[in-house]
């Protein structure tokens, strides 16, 4: 700007010297024209490369998945924590890389599931992560998504076709997750135990833990009779009414196991509700929702625990390494721990935070 003032003002003087009468332009004055004239055109170009310049960068993505559109569809209710958890996730991941991300909750609707499975193939977006609980009847719609050019990657179920290189998967076996459930809870149990299993539902997830569980307790050598297996849906209420009237109905039971979030943290505070002392019936599950954690530092029982917050961040970190550059996650193992009175101090901060 400064060189902008000077040459306004030399040209300012100049002309003001070239309206006067006409008279022979004298050598400095000459001269110095010839310098104004180049000082213009040198100001010209720096002004257009200072443009273009100011358009390239206007042009770099300050993010890098800026300008791709991913969608989550979660089976869940985001009232529940272990599906807010993901989402978390999932938005902490999406924020980072930039890219334009949409949570949708099907709460426990497959058909829904797959109604917004469907819906995200016509939009044309550019990725979608899939909670996926019946990879059976799921397939035909990843396959859609697949042969359109859409990246998808699953979690809770794997696709029963394709390999991880072309459909990753972001969890764990949900059968090892079940037998270290049983291993933990062989250790307190008798044999001629009386077992009842608690689920959301009866589908692929839970039907895995409770075989492992079982298969546990076999190889342990514990003999045990299953008392029931109920399927006791996501509302929370209900969920603790159904436990509620098992037990009163069986007291002979020895050990409650609770096949997913809700259903385990109902049998924690069931069991505490109904005056029970911890360890009169042994409780196991998953996960640490509010309830579980209460029941698990009285010292009711204990939960299996997997990182969920990491099944978000890594489903949309997942997405963009095979959109932007086809770069395959493949199988991504997510650790579990158990967790009982003994070391729950550990996870209670990170619980609070909305992590864990």
């Amino acid at each position: 700007m400064l060189v902008v003032a000077i040459v306004a003002a030399v040209v300012g003087g100049a002309m003001g010297y070239l309206l006067a009468p006409a008279e022979e332009v004298p050598p400095d004055i000459a001269e110095l024209q010839a310098q104004i004239s180049d000082l213009e055109g040198t100001v010209s170009t720096q002004e257009g490369r200072i443009s273009d310049l100011e358009s390239q960068l206007a042009a770099i993505p300050s993010k890098p998945g800026e300008g791709l559109y991913f969608t989550y569809i979660d089976h869940g209710d985001p009232a529940d924590p272990f599906h807010a958890k993901i989402v978390r996730g999932w938005e902490e991941a999406a924020s980072v890389l930039g890219v334009d991300a949409v949570a949708n909750y099907a709460y426990g609707d497959h058909a829904k599931t797959i109604g917004y499975v469907d819906a995200a193939i016509a939009a044309g977006v550019d990725g979608i992560f899939i909670f996926s609980v019946d990879s059976e009847g799921m397939h035909p719609y990843v396959k859609k998504a697949v042969d359109k050019g859409i990246s998808v990657v699953l979690m809770s179920s794997k696709d029963p076709v394709y390999p991880p290189d072309v459909v990753p998967f972001i969890g764990f076996d949900l059968k090892d997750q079940g037998y270290t459930v049983g291993q933990y809870l062989a250790t307190q149990l008798e044999s001629g135990a009386n077992i009842v299993f608690f689920s959301e539902f009866i589908a692929p997830y839970s039907e895995s833990r409770r075989a492992g569980t079982l298969e546990a307790l076999d190889d342990a050598g514990i003999t045990y009779n299953e008392l029931d297996w109920y399927e006791v849906g996501i509302d929370y209420a209900s969920v603790k009414d159904t436990v509620k009237t098992h037990i009163l109905a069986h007291p002979e039971t020895d050990a409650i196991i609770g096949l997913g979030s809700l259903a385990t943290a109902a049998g924690g505070v069931t069991l505490m509700e109904l005056g029970y002392e911890p360890g009169e019936i042994k409780w196991v599950g998953y996960d640490l929702v509010d309830d579980t954690v209460t029941g698990i530092k009285a010292g009711y029982g204990a939960a299996n625990v997997d990182e969920v917050f990491m099944y978000g961040y890594y489903g949309c970190l997942a997405l963009y390494l095979k959109t932007k550059y086809e770069l395959c996650a493949g199988d991504v193992a997510v650790a579990t721990a158990m967790v009982d009175p003994t070391n729950i101090a550990d996870f209670e901060y990170w619980v609070e935070q909305g992590i864990k």
